[in-house]
């Protein structure tokens, strides 16, 4: 598919598409994401790339690329990022990736396709551009969970706008405490947005449109900092009890099961059984390290992993215990 989407009264230099990207200081990964989109199998589209205060010359990589708009901002977050990209579109059809990813040639046209079949919502699927290993960073969804992230994400304008687009405050509202490094990544805005959207109209997951996703390494402060922040998805399944159903396991556990433990030793404890709280509590933890040790065949990489998986899983946990306390929602 080449042309505008039917139905949308699209013609003359108006694209049928405009792709938006928020990116500070990522010049290297930016322009592997650049690369891929200028050889996809869907012709015609805008590359709307808002440079949000970057020091390392990523909007130079991107200026002077066919069909590549640059607009800078001081550094107002991706969220106020994503939105000014928005306002300079000027397309029918919204679609969202990030600087650390790498669509495959057939993502637009796949996602345009879903959008042409009646869909105002698509979500596609999106895959770590390696494998994994254990505390690394990425992205993997290969079904519909819900969260509607910005990574790969298409929206019919008229749909976003009558949703009401993202919503800045909705990081704070729901209790996201990114502090200084994390701050204005944003929480919740997109599942929000894809929610209002899906209740209005219709939504779909098309596994077709895929991204790949950059495989970031483990850190010991950015995973602090996310485990401290994930307290905020409580509050989310709060006010979009549907995740229950889409992205929590049991209708409860965020990512897996792997924490039950952890709180029952926490019950145990609080009812002064103290050395039985010790004894699930350390199964536990030998239980994780194991997991760890087989997936990682790096015996330097294992002594700093484990004890960051451990640690890790204890911080998650009781962020979710907290959140959920604040948020009278209960995700474990």
């Amino acid at each position: 598919m080449t042309g505008p989407v039917p139905g949308t009264g699209t013609g003359g230099d108006r694209p049928p598409v405009s792709v938006v990207v928020p990116v500070r200081d990522r010049r290297a990964l930016l322009v592997g994401l650049l690369d891929a989109l200028a050889v996809q199998s869907f012709a015609g589209a805008e590359l709307i790339v808002v440079d949000d205060g970057s020091t390392d010359g990523s909007a130079r990589a991107a200026e002077g690329r066919p069909g590549v708009r640059v607009l800078r901002t001081p550094g107002v977050g991706a969220v106020a990022a994503r939105r000014i990209g928005v306002q300079a579109a000027r397309a029918p059809v919204l679609a969202f990736t990030d600087s650390d990813c790498v669509p495959e040639p057939a993502w637009l046209a796949a996602g345009m396709e879903a959008i042409a079949a009646g869909a105002d919502l698509v979500q596609g699927a999106t895959y770590p551009i390696r494998a994994v290993r254990p505390r690394e960073r990425s992205v993997a969804v290969g079904r519909e969970d819900g969260l509607y992230a910005t990574c790969n994400l298409f929206c019919r304008r008229e749909a976003f706008e009558r949703a009401g687009g993202f919503d800045e405050d909705a990081g704070r509202r729901l209790g996201f405490r990114p502090g200084r490094v994390l701050g204005g990544t944003g929480f919740g805005e997109d599942t929000l947005l894809g929610w209002a959207v899906r209740r209005a109209g219709r939504a779909v997951f098309e596994p077709r449109a895929v991204v790949r996703h950059h495989v970031f390494p483990p850190s010991p402060a950015d995973t602090a900092r996310r485990a401290y922040a994930v307290g905020a998805f409580p509050a989310l399944v709060r006010e979009v009890p549907e995740l229950r159903r889409t992205l929590l396991v049991d209708g409860v556990f965020l990512g897996s099961r792997s924490r039950l433990p952890l709180y029952a030793a926490a019950l145990l404890a609080l009812g002064r059984r103290v050395r039985l709280a010790g004894a699930v509590a350390t199964g536990w933890a030998l239980w994780r390290a194991a997991a760890v040790l087989a997936a990682e065949p790096s015996n330097r990489r294992r002594l700093a992993v484990v004890p960051l998986e451990l640690a890790s899983e204890l911080a998650t946990a009781a962020s979710l215990v907290a959140g959920s306390a604040r948020a009278r929602s209960v995700v474990l």
